[in-house]
């Protein structure tokens, strides 16, 4: 008998894949904070090149040294930091009574379907009047001091927020309500375990979209009355047709939502931590 001798058959070979070298998330945020400050310094570069050359008119558009200049001056005389500091307190105060405190008032009409519907139509009314319609009327009222400049930025962000927080309310799971219910939770239990860590989301939108109306509001009012504030600083320079002035103004408005963003997004990551606890 004879046995007859095969040469084994080559092994199947699996494709070699190539491994694509990715960025780790830390080094991808370096490139990207690179890429930006490469963005802001070409553009003041090429700003700051064309108002030397006159290729751009520095009296109608100014120049960063220019800008940086009025800092300076404006820095070492103290009007900078009183002007910045009257506008940051009186967008704070604003903040907690319209943005934190609509969103409490939003999340309460959670209790009440019939409450939430019969004033619906109320909140879209007030939400739908612009704050410089609302900005005389509120100077005539509370004065020209302070606080009606507090008021015009609480207006400007109350119906933001309340809106936003009841949404994320009633968006709560029904599963887990009826699942609290059934362990014979009460109403009050169920909206402060529950409902109100599931609506952090939603109540923290709505801080981060109001910091953008808060600063308008708080410049709308020391546009229509004030003695200080960067909105008077940048009425100042309008008014003396000094381009400079006003573009320094709009740079801190700018430096104050960086710095108001920091501040909610320090918060979301408290509230986080808080909802996952």
């Amino acid at each position: 008998m004879t046995t007859v001798l095969t040469e084994p058959s080559a092994a199947p070979t699996r494709p070699v894949r190539r491994r694509t070298a990715t960025a780790s998330p830390r080094s991808r945020r370096i490139i990207l904070h690179t890429m930006q400050v490469l963005i802001v310094v070409t553009a003041l570069s090429a700003w700051e090149f064309g108002a030397r050359s006159g290729a751009i008119s520095s009296f109608l558009f100014g120049s960063p040294s220019a800008v940086w200049n009025v800092l300076q001056t404006r820095a070492v005389s103290g009007e900078l930091w009183s002007d910045i500091g009257i506008t940051s307190t009186e967008v704070i105060l604003g903040f907690l009574i319209g943005a934190v405190g609509g969103s409490v008032l939003g999340l309460l009409l959670w209790y009440s379907q019939f409450v939430a519907d019969l004033t619906s139509p109320f909140i879209a009314a007030v939400g739908s009047i612009p704050v410089l319609a609302v900005a005389p009327l509120t100077i005539i009222w509370f004065g020209t001091e302070m606080t009606s400049k507090v008021v015009i930025v609480a207006f400007s962000c109350v119906v933001v927020s309340l809106t936003t927080s009841y949404r994320g309310a009633r968006r709560t799971d029904p599963d887990l309500i009826n699942l609290m219910k059934s362990f014979g939770a009460s109403r009050s239990q169920i909206f402060r375990k529950l409902v109100v860590p599931s609506a952090m989301t939603w109540v923290v939108s709505g801080l981060k979209l109001n910091i953008g109306f808060a600063l308008v509001g708080a410049i709308v009012g020391e546009y229509i009355s004030s003695d200080a504030g960067v909105g008077h600083m940048i009425l100042l320079g309008s008014s003396n047709f000094t381009i400079s002035l006003v573009i320094a103004g709009i740079a801190i408005v700018m430096v104050m939502v960086l710095v108001f963003n920091l501040l909610v997004s320090a918060v979301e990551r408290f509230l986080g931590h808080w909802e996952r606890s």
